[in-house]
């Protein structure tokens, strides 16, 4: 299979993100996102990809393809040996319409999965619940770009190896991940070009990781968030970043799922006193389930995380 070599460092692309003062919660309709989408062209082709830089001093691992999923169009499986883990580590990764044609860079979306889930998990999920994708997620998101809906992006899903999304796989997420994606395909390499979300314990990790490291994000989506104090502790500890970064947090979750809701909102209220901006949506009728939640909030969703991106 081939192995992806990655090519010379170069310039960062500076952050322009304001941070906001805003300290109480925008609440959002029950069914849809107050976030507005950047407008994008279709992308132009042009020529074949080649490999873009990471930021930062982690080194850039040799990627492999392992697939090419053909019921998700532009979907495929790669894989890298992370070297904090000591293990290969598998992903999925979608490309939008244009991408080997064009010279374009684009925005990356970095999704965590739930306990029950893998890296497959945004692709099964979306094409067996969303009437909307008719079976492909990868189809559907092609769709949305080509009509203008959203600009065109990547998406990243990697699997975790074992226990949670937690300090031991923080290397694993914020420094090799970002440095594989960043170091084998055209991103724009800067936190205005990537967002995180994450369903249940992926959830846990987003709230984690975005805290921990709002350097690297402009934006972050929790789903189903589960627990409270944790998150509570990672914003009280990286609150001061937080806020001079101008992260934007948007919890989501469906209103059948009991847990869910209570936690998200505690967590909402702790972020209300920590003064951190943020957006809580609770989604009628939804119970525990990734896909029945983007079934009614996906298109938002994902305008969310367009809304702080870079063109």
């Amino acid at each position: 299979m081939p192995t992806l070599t990655p090519s010379p460092t170069n310039t960062p692309i500076p952050a322009t993100l304001t941070p906001t003062a805003t300290t109480t919660p925008t609440p959002l309709p029950t069914a849809t996102h107050t976030a507005t989408p950047v407008p994008s062209p279709t992308p132009v082709p042009t020529a074949t990809p080649t490999p873009t830089p990471s930021e930062g001093d982690t080194a850039v691992p040799n990627v492999t393809q392992q697939s090419t999923v053909q019921r998700w169009q532009g979907v495929a499986e790669y894989s890298f040996f992370s070297q904090s883990r000591q293990q290969e580590i598998f992903f999925t990764l979608y490309t939008p319409p244009g991408y080997d044609q064009s010279t374009e860079r684009y925005p990356v979306l970095y999704f965590l999965h739930g306990s029950q889930g893998s890296h497959i998990l945004f692709w099964n999920a979306i094409s067996r619940e969303v009437a909307a994708a008719n079976g492909d997620a990868g189809a559907w998101l092609s769709q949305l770009i080509s009509r203008g809906e959203l600009p065109p992006f990547i998406v990243a899903a990697p699997r975790r190896p074992d226990g949670a999304w937690d300090d031991a796989n923080a290397e694993l997420v914020t420094q090799e991940l970002i440095a594989a994606v960043d170091g084998h395909w055209r991103t724009i390499a800067d936190r205005n070009g990537r967002s995180l979300a994450g369903f249940s314990l992926g959830a846990a990790g987003t709230m984690r990781y975005a805290a921990q490291r709002p350097d690297l994000y402009c934006n972050a989506m929790p789903l189903a968030e589960s627990g409270v104090d944790d998150a509570a502790t990672w914003f009280e500890q990286n609150g001061t970043a937080v806020l001079q970064s101008g992260l934007e947090v948007a919890l989501v979750v469906g209103e059948l799922d009991t847990r869910g809701v209570n936690a998200s909102t505690a967590v909402a209220d702790r972020l209300t006193q920590l003064g951190i901006p943020h957006q809580l949506q609770i989604v009628p009728d939804v119970p525990h389930n990734f896909g029945q939640l983007y079934n009614q909030i996906g298109l938002q969703a994902l305008q969310f995380h367009a809304s702080c991106w870079q063109n």
